[in-house]
């Protein structure tokens, strides 16, 4: 089967223009594979979350509030590639489209995209594997199944088929707030002074790699959050004298190396035991 990239293929006249303009918006094709998870994550978190709530995850989510990911990576694309709403959730050059996001197997069309077999642009979040894809479809009868109760349809195997893909199986951000005790976390930031507050932190963390997002959650009320990891006061000198090293992606990767430990990414920390 060819492709909707193909000239020969009949929804290529329709997709492939609007392919080269989100490519044209956002500057490359590699940029936009770059950002995509970053955004879809950002959407992700803010519906999830975890500081409030204490979940970490979309499988904490109730079915209603699934929904409110697809909106949430609508806005923040929308906003991403600066294109206005339209009558429907995006205009590209004058050219509505619907956005669907699934954190499932499918996408469901409504009727008034179907019914005229109209352009759409569908998200894959949270997708097994932690990847996440963004395609555009035309919503075609033959690529769709048996509407449901809200006369909606979903993609079937044949519209997966024919699908223009932007990006594809994109590696989602690893989730900073997985496997952290949310309870104790919230229990945590009611902690006075907030370098008090981040050496037990980091003392209850050993070997962790923490994201500066966790951090700033964690001193939310602190003029300098940074400042509260340092030394002069701060929790390197807290966990000093019981034997904890408090080290930075950014500063200290020659002592990672030293010690023979897995190196963290730029923007987080990690505890350590002072080797005897």
């Amino acid at each position: 089967m060819s492709s909707p990239l193909d000239p020969g293929h009949p929804d290529h006249s329709v997709l492939k223009p609007i392919f080269e303009s989100v490519v044209r918006r956002v500057g490359t094709l590699d940029v936009l594979r770059e950002r995509l998870p970053e955004i879809i994550s950002g959407a992700i978190e803010f519906v999830v979350d975890p500081v409030r709530t204490a979940r970490t995850s979309v499988a904490d989510l109730d079915n209603v509030e699934k929904t409110f990911i697809g909106l949430k990576i609508e806005h923040f694309f929308r906003d991403f590639i600066d294109l206005p709403k339209g009558a429907r959730d995006l205009s590209i050059d004058g050219v509505d489209l619907d956005v669907k996001n699934t954190v499932g197997t499918t996408w469901m069309i409504p009727p008034e995209t179907y019914r005229l077999e109209e352009p759409c642009l569908l998200i894959a979040s949270a997708q097994p594997g932690d990847t996440c894809s963004l395609g555009l479809l035309v919503a075609r009868d033959t690529y769709l199944s048996k509407p449901n109760r809200d006369q909606k349809r979903g993609v079937n195997k044949m519209g997966r088929q024919n699908v223009l893909w932007l990006v594809e199986r994109a590696s989602m951000p690893v989730n900073p707030w997985h496997g952290l005790d949310m309870m104790r976390f919230r229990q945590l930031r009611k902690e006075k002074p907030g370098a008090r507050r981040a050496a037990l932190f980091f003392t209850e963390n050993i070997g962790r790699p923490v994201s500066r997002s966790v951090v700033e959650s964690l001193l939310f009320d602190q003029e300098d959050p940074m400042k509260r990891l340092r030394g002069n006061g701060g929790a390197r000198d807290l966990l000093a004298p019981a034997g904890i090293e408090l080290l930075s992606g950014p500063y200290d990767k020659k002592r990672l190396i030293e010690l023979q430990l897995p190196l963290i990414r730029e923007d987080e920390f990690v505890a350590i035991r002072t080797p005897a």
